[in-house]
């Protein structure tokens, strides 16, 4: 068509195309007439200029071992940057530095998750969740538990070996990390026995529970057996495990409370989280203007009377239309309504 004369106009209109594609190929025909000038071409660069060199990429690879033979350290494209910088090197992207580990096998895939189709509601702000691992043995069988507990908004956290999981054991250590970091508007946790109280005496408050409510810290149940929805501490559980429990043997109970109180220091010195825009939990904590760290002494030993408060209670009503609260069955308001819908209009109605 160019050669007959039409116009630029008439030309892209019949073949549906812009105008500077059909320049873009006229200009090749009149560089090559006679040659291959209406096959495509490649785009990539006749070199790359970012390829990276062989002393960089050994470099990444023996920081990679070095890290992992580390005890607590995280191995990741996003710490070896970081040793890197402070190795006084400039650092390969994020993205080069995972490209040189999966070309030198050095990169494990991680199992895949499968979502929850309920979202779990985020109305609080100022939580922090804790949980229990175990019981967990030592060489010749001693039984102990790790309580576990975490700063949401930070990712600060505390590990605390104990040798039982009674509220006796847990209390002390959640009053300990309260007056090192701070105490939180809510905290979250899963329906254990030794966290609300007791089953003899469904309805009276345990004692992590009365100082929690006497401080102004409001306990938040989530679901019955559904952990996922304490999803930070629970990651956090998998940490202590992989990169703490897993990594060396304790001869005994005090060498694994003195190497707890290390691990701590160094997770919340050295860890980072993509969450936090890739800082340590120190460094968020030294942007807080304000710690509401608990400061009075509180004596176990004797009763703490609460005068005030509030529990809050995250449950899932199912088609039983039951509601469990404390290990008892609650007929409610919208379980009488719900049957009522039922009855009038012949269907079955699931309450959340």
């Amino acid at each position: 068509m160019y050669l007959q004369g039409e116009s630029m106009i008439c030309i892209t209109v019949k073949v549906d195309r812009t105008r500077q594609w059909v320049y873009k190929w006229i200009e090749r025909y009149k560089l090559n007439p006679q040659g291959d000038w209406f096959k495509g071409e490649s785009n990539a660069p006749k070199q790359s200029i970012c390829k990276i060199d062989n002393t960089m990429e050994r470099s990444v690879i023996t920081i990679r071992k070095s890290l992992q033979n580390k005890p607590y350290s995280q191995k990741g494209a996003l710490s070896i940057m970081y040793e890197l910088e402070r190795l006084g090197m400039k650092s390969p992207s994020f993205s080069t530095i995972n490209r040189i580990l999966q070309r030198n096998n050095l990169i494990n895939p991680s199992p895949e998750r499968t979502g929850r189709e309920t979202e779990y509601p985020t109305y609080f702000l100022d939580v922090q969740q804790m949980d229990l691992i175990g019981p967990k043995y030592l060489k010749g069988g001693f039984r102990f538990y790790f309580y576990n507990i975490i700063d949401t908004q930070t990712d600060y956290a505390g590990v605390y070996p104990i040798l039982d999981k009674s509220a006796e054991s847990i209390t002390p250590c959640m009053m300990d990390f309260w007056r090192s970091f701070q105490m939180p508007g809510f905290l979250q946790m899963d329906n254990e026995l030794s966290f609300r109280g007791s089953n003899r005496h469904p309805r009276g408050l345990g004692m992590l529970m009365r100082i929690t409510l006497s401080n102004g810290v409001s306990p938040i149940f989530i679901p019955h057996a559904e952990p996922w929805r304490n999803g930070i501490i629970e990651k956090f559980n998998d940490t202590v495990l992989k990169y703490f429990y897993n990594t060396q043997i304790f001869n005994s109970f005090e060498e694994l409370s003195e190497k707890a109180k290390d691990f701590t220091r160094f997770h919340n010195k050295n860890h980072r989280y993509s969450a936090q825009s890739n800082q340590t939990p120190n460094q968020m904590i030294d942007k807080m203007l304000y710690k509401s760290k608990l400061g009075k002494e509180i004596d176990l030993k004797q009763k703490i009377m609460v005068e005030c408060g509030r529990l809050i209670f995250i449950r899932f009503i199912h088609s039983d239309l039951k509601l469990n609260i404390l290990n008892i069955y609650i007929k409610t308001r919208i379980e009488i309504q719900l049957r009522g819908l039922r009855n009038n209009y012949g269907k079955t109605y699931t309450g959340h």
